[in-house]
């Protein structure tokens, strides 16, 4: 419970940026909070600081451009950097090289499904005991902060505030997709798991005895969908290519950190593979859905690298090409793997990617432009490390082989959580088992929704590519639903 004129910290997301702001309102309206808010560089402390030009909303906004400068200063003395870090790892119970994961400059070299992900200035010209300087310096200054203000609360926060706050036993809470339509929680967690979710599942028992229906992808999928499939002519491409010049012009004219991030040569390159890319798919994917409509088939969906979503949820297990690898190897015969790529990820893939992939002979690879969740709803089982396919099948009754350890939906009875892979043949072989209780499994995944609506609010109307612009009753459900999800409804009624 938030006590009046409690100490919280709320980190800066441009993609929840109206919604932040206003529930930080709400917390200095209703609690007379101090709310300190964290951003990433000084172009973003300039925005927030016209948001609250008179210092009336936030206690105090403080630029954490901690990681990335201390990375790029020379080492003075390698040794005691070595030490910090290896005290670091001590404390937080795991090693520096993990937080690099979550990192798309630092941490690039993990991206092993997007290797031509565009480069860096920092993840070029940052050395190993640089980058350990670098997060032993965010750690320290995370500490402090903590140390100095004692907040009740952090509100969103990347991996390095996460991992301190979890190791301090400070509440966190984030925002996360529910991945159903437009509602949204309050996760736990860096690793978008809500406990909530669970406690629901029980409680609704023996509540669900019809089959769950997902009528469509959740909205930002379908609105991210739709920006990518437009932007595939040749003509997006010459647009595309004069914007980041144009862009990279008024940056460095300008002085914007921005300037020093991504090689303007390798975004324009990047532009360039995803052209191709999506016309390699066209000539290399062209198997349709209803081509498999007469064979089993274990669905695979891939996941774009680098994103938090994959290296970020799941840091025990990313690696694609060897996942797809295994489960083509332990498939029985007759069965295929189907594999569909994410729009999102094109230009991204290494080179000769797709053709690894297509050599297994017993791997397709399926149109794209196919909608993930039809997929889904034709399969035997789904296998993914941490995608929204295993979300949907999971709900649809369908036997999911989890690769990922902290997916919301591992503990349902029909989902198999892959821990280890000498044990995969037979994770697969039970997903496979024709005479399982599809109709328990499809009670299950009903629970599983109604738990997952019960734990989320509705954002109706919130639009990922119009982050600035929330109506109140969005701020007001989301307001709620925070201090429902530490415990404690609000005394005062809320619209």
């Amino acid at each position: 419970m938030l006590n009046h004129g409690a100490t919280i910290f709320m980190q800066a997301h441009s993609q929840y940026l109206g919604l932040l702001v206003g529930v930080a309102r709400r917390l200095r309206g209703d609690l007379d909070a101090a709310v300190h808010l964290y951003c990433a560089n000084a172009q973003e402390l300039a925005h927030y600081r016209r948001i609250d030009p008179d210092g009336t909303l936030f206690a105090s906004i403080t630029a954490d451009n901690h990681l990335y400068p201390n990375a790029e200063k020379p080492v003075a003395n390698a040794a005691a950097v070595i030490d910090e870090a290896r005290a670091n790892e001590s404390w937080l119970g795991l090693p520096i090289n993990t937080l690099a994961l979550a990192d798309r400059h630092l941490g690039r070299g993990y991206a092993l499904g997007g290797f031509n992900h565009p480069r860096s200035r920092r993840s070029e010209l940052t050395s190993y005991e640089q980058m350990l300087q670098g997060f032993n310096a965010q750690i320290a200054f995370w500490r402090d902060e903590i140390e100095k203000h004692r907040p009740a609360l952090v509100i969103n926060g990347g991996w390095v505030p996460a991992k301190v706050v979890g190791r301090l036993g400070v509440p966190f809470r984030t925002l996360a997709g529910s991945r159903y339509k437009n509602l949204h929680q309050w996760a736990h967690n860096e690793y978008f798991e809500n406990p909530a979710v669970d406690a629901a599942y029980r409680a609704l028992a023996g509540s669900a005895d019809v089959a769950a229906e997902i009528e469509a992808p959740y909205d930002s999928h379908l609105t991210l969908r739709g920006r990518s499939v437009a932007a595939s002519s040749t003509l997006d491409l010459v647009r595309g290519l004069a914007d980041r010049l144009l862009r990279h012009a008024w940056w460095n004219l300008r002085g914007y950190e921005k300037a020093k991030g991504y090689y303007m040569t390798d975004e324009m390159r990047y532009l360039v593979l995803r052209w191709r890319d999506r016309r390699l798919l066209e000539k290399r994917a062209t198997l349709r859905l209803a081509d498999l409509s007469d064979r089993p088939f274990v669905y695979y969906p891939l996941h774009m690298e680098p994103e938090i979503a994959l290296q970020g949820m799941s840091p025990e297990y990313f690696f694609q090409l060897g996942c797809i690898a295994a489960i083509s190897r332990d498939l029985p015969a007759g069965t295929l793997l189907v594999v569909k790529e994410t729009l999102a990820a094109l230009g991204r893939r290494p080179a000769d990617f797709y053709d690894q992939i297509r050599a297994f002979k017993n791997v397709v690879m399926i149109d794209p432009l196919e909608f993930g969740l039809d997929v889904v709803r034709q399969c035997a089982a789904v296998a993914t490390i941490t995608g929204t396919g295993g979300f949907e099948g999971a709900v649809m009754g369908k036997p999911v082989i989890s690769f990922g350890r902290h997916n919301q939906y591992n503990f349902l009875p029909h989902v198999s959580l892959v821990t280890d892979e000498s044990k995969l043949a037979e994770h697969i072989r039970d997903a496979l088992d024709e005479d399982s209780d599809y109709a328990a499994r499809q009670r299950d995944g009903a629970r599983f929704l109604a738990a997952v609506k019960a734990s989320s609010f509705d954002l109706e109307g919130f639009d990922v590519l119009n982050a600035a612009s929330v109506e109140d009753v969005v701020v007001d459900r989301a307001y709620t639903a925070l201090h429902e999800s530490l415990g404690a409804r609000l005394v005062a009624a809320v619209s």
